[in-house]
């Protein structure tokens, strides 16, 4: 059997999903996020369901492995539009929008059949209730990232 390689999981204190990714965020950059946040618009709690793992890149060596979204995939690309109109000059992402979980990545090159064989397995999980929205920031270390929470905004149906 060959070696998949060394992968680095994901814990369950850190798994989240990534809305929206800002790279080395200045003061004002922090400040339009936080305006952002604050004026989200209305968007009812929703329900996630995970279903089907994948991974990136598309093309090479994976890199990351992932779960997939079947359900709340419609309620998390309203936000994501939200988010990216009031942040992103143009209000267009870099780019596209692929919500997941990432459940690991892969530190060594890793043969992309075997990647794929372990993708081929029904996983799934959830639902999962989601009720807001939180702006985090990231801090890598040597012992992986550390998100801080700044702020959150609760979701609510227009009155």
């Amino acid at each position: 059997m060959q070696r998949l390689g060394r992968a680095s999981w994901v814990s369950k204190d850190r798994m989240h999903l990534t809305l929206q990714f800002v790279a080395d965020a200045d003061a004002g950059t922090e400040h339009l996020l936080l305006d952002a946040l604050g004026d989200l618009g209305p968007h009812a709690p929703f329900n996630l369901t995970f279903q089907g793992l994948g991974f990136f890149p598309e093309r090479g060596a994976p890199r990351v492995l992932w779960l997939g979204i079947t359900e709340g995939l419609d309620e998390l690309r309203a936000i994501h539009g939200e988010l990216s109109r009031r942040i992103e000059p143009g209000g267009r992402s870099r780019s596209p929008f692929h919500p997941h979980l990432t459940l690991a990545r892969f530190r060594d090159r890793v043969p992309r059949g075997r990647v794929a064989e372990m993708a081929a397995f029904p996983a799934a999980a959830g639902p999962s209730r989601i009720d807001r929205v939180t702006l985090y920031e990231s801090r890598l270390s040597s012992k992986g990232p550390i998100y801080t929470a700044l702020a959150q905004a609760p979701l609510k149906a227009a009155s």
